[in-house]
């Protein structure tokens, strides 16, 4: 069932009786959306002679340190009760102290630059914003354990759409702690809101420029997220939400796909084009993000590596278990369309052949657990996804071996479902110990842990061969050696070609070629059109080190170079359905695909 949604689908007020505690109170105001500039207000207990307050550095599921403080400007400190002007001063990139001595609460004020489309970043402009909460909202450096209360002020017919939770009066949210009021991105402004039931539950879609939420795009995306609901509250139990918001932000021209979690919303960055052809587009990334975003309820967002636990804003927090955050939350996104009948099963298959090809053409094969702790530093010579496509595979290798080991009776499922039953319920993180220790109770220790050494925090190349045999699926690889140039490029919005990422070493490299040149030519090779990659191959297999000339544009200025044909080995690889599979191959097949155990 579904229905057309107001501004705001609510699913249980906050009273104002409720709050045991004198909240934080937060002000967002939009005067001028052309500005591009969020007024934001604080209140806080003074805590002494002075007070400390942060903003954070990062947004958890964006393992980057960002420094949204660099984003603050007009900062002002006054005593809440007066109006007294306070000294204040900086303490460091993102920390403030403020003179509170003679008064009992503190109200500071700041403008807030709004200029990233970025999953992690905020936006404004004329009939539109988005905001993340570690952009705006300070924190006391007492603590993260305090409740607060949002009140936007907003342009007249604003809309908003937020997880935060509704109290009965216009406009004002409240949240339970720092966790949770930072955890929901925020729509504000003119954009389309419509709403879909799984399981009792309403699961929402909001999607700016509003004029793209139409036919076949809208039905397409609510079926999916609804059929994705209901599957995820089969796997892990009683929902643990009491609503569920996809925000989507559709930009034109942009050469991504992005998503970012959050505990009870996740919030996509997309080019237009994918709700202008969605019947071409959705079956491929889109439905594969969708399903992706929406399982990090439950993996990160509640099941979280104890490094993660609880959240620190003001610092990088290593993990070696991002493989498993990220890694087996994609495996089970691309599970998760098959069980739904969202994805055919074959589609699955050559997903995954798509992630070995990824994995195995890297110029240096790293242990997953070496990827997750580099992902804060952003790695040269390993693309940041590594972990993802590595602990997809690491995720179907496991779930193949427990029903194996168990006569099909157990799976993956059970392992995620005790991680979050005695983990997150339980109010803890967990370790790379509690992982393998769940795996070993259906493998065995041995087993799981020789997979651990050399699999996980070994760099042994992947068993492929022989664990897809179990689910009587043969593998095959085929390997091509290839001119190679070494650039990854997106399209500009006159048709050229910008490169993004340069790798190093190769001919591209050799070059000098840097991200956000337009590449113009490559010896013989124009490059103007999708299909100068396949050109460039054909023209010049055969011919590694022979000298060409480069031709690119830098800063609007021509510019020309040399570099000599490099060469790459790529595997191409198959995993095709085994004919003659055994009855338990076959089982152990189709319950990966339906989700079936022989004990359920």
């Amino acid at each position: 069932m579904r229905i057309i949604a107001a501004a705001l689908v609510f699913s249980g007020l906050v009273t104002q009786a409720s709050m045991a505690k004198d909240p934080v109170r937060y002000t967002v105001r939009v005067e001028e959306p052309s500005s591009g500039i969020y007024k934001v207000a604080a209140e806080f207990p003074a805590t002494g002679d002075d007070t400390y307050l942060s903003l954070p550095s990062w947004t958890p599921g964006h393992y980057t340190l960002e420094n949204y403080a660099r984003h603050v400007g007009r900062f002002e400190a006054v005593d809440a009760e007066d109006g007294r002007a306070l000294r204040w001063d900086k303490t460091d990139a993102d920390s403030w102290r403020v003179v509170s001595s003679g008064t009992s609460r503190i109200r500071v004020s700041f403008e807030f630059s709004a200029d990233t489309l970025n999953l992690s970043g905020s936006l404004l402009h004329d009939d539109f914003g988005f905001f993340n909460g570690t952009n705006l909202f300070l924190y006391p450096e007492t603590g993260y354990d305090f409740e607060s209360e949002v009140t936007f002020e907003l342009p007249e017919g604003w809309l908003i759409a937020t997880e935060l939770q509704e109290t009965k009066l216009p406009n004002v949210y409240r949240a339970i702690d720092y966790h949770e009021l930072v955890d929901n991105p925020t729509f504000l402004g003119h954009f389309a809101i419509d709403s879909t039931l799984a399981d009792g539950i309403w699961v929402r879609l909001a999607v700016y420029p509003g004029s793209y939420m139409r036919e076949p795009a809208r039905t397409m995306a609510l079926d999916a997220l609804e059929k994705i609901a209901e599957s995820l509250h089969e796997l892990f139990g009683d929902p643990p939400y009491d609503r569920y918001t996809t925000l989507i932000y559709l930009a034109e021209g942009i050469p991504y796909l992005a998503g970012l979690e959050h505990s009870n919303s996740h919030f996509d960055v997309l080019p237009t084009v994918a709700f202008e052809q969605p019947r071409l587009l959705f079956t491929g990334f889109i439905y594969r993000l969708l399903s992706h975003e929406y399982y990090h309820a439950w993996n990160v967002k509640r099941i979280r590596p104890a490094g993660m636990w609880p959240y620190a804003y003001d610092r990088q927090q290593f993990t070696p278990l991002l493989w498993v955050s990220e890694g087996i939350t994609d495996y089970y996104a691309q599970l998760i369309l098959v069980r739904t009948g969202i994805w055919p099963g074959a589609l699955l298959w050559r997903s995954f052949e798509d992630a070995i090809g990824n994995v195995e053409s890297q110029p240096v094969h790293e242990a997953v657990e070496d990827a997750s702790l580099n992902t804060w530093i952003d790695p040269t010579f390993i693309p940041q996804d590594y972990y993802y496509d590595k602990g997809a595979l690491l995720g179907l290798l496991l779930d193949i071996r427990i029903r194996d080991a168990t006569d099909n009776r157990h799976s993956l499922d059970d392992v995620m479902a005790r991680l979050y039953r005695e983990h997150f319920l339980e109010g803890s993180g967990f370790t790379t110990e509690d992982f393998i220790g769940y795996v070993a109770e259906y493998v065995g220790e041995e087993a799981s842990w020789s997979f651990y050494r050399d699999y996980v925090d070994g760099r042994q190349p992947l068993p492929f061969q022989q664990t897809l045999a179990l689910a009587g699926l043969r593998f095959e690889s085929d390997t091509i050696t290839e001119p190679f140039l070494g650039v990854a490029v997106a399209a500009t919005r006159d048709g050229g070609t910008r490169i993004t990422t340069v790798q190093p070493g190769s001919a591209a490299a050799r070059a000098g070629l840097q991200p956000g040149d337009i590449l113009e030519s490559v010896g013989e090779v124009e490059v103007t059109d999708e299909d100068w990659g396949s050109q460039f191959r054909e023209v010049y297999t055969g011919a590694e080190g022979m000298r060409v000339p480069v031709k690119y544009e830098r800063d609007g200025q021509p510019e020309s170079s040399w570099t000599t044909i490099g060469s790459r080995t790529r595997y191409v690889h198959r995993i095709q359905p085994e004919r003659g599979a055994s009855p338990g191959q076959l089982r152990i097949r189709e319950g990966l695909l339906t989700g079936e155990t022989e004990a359920g």
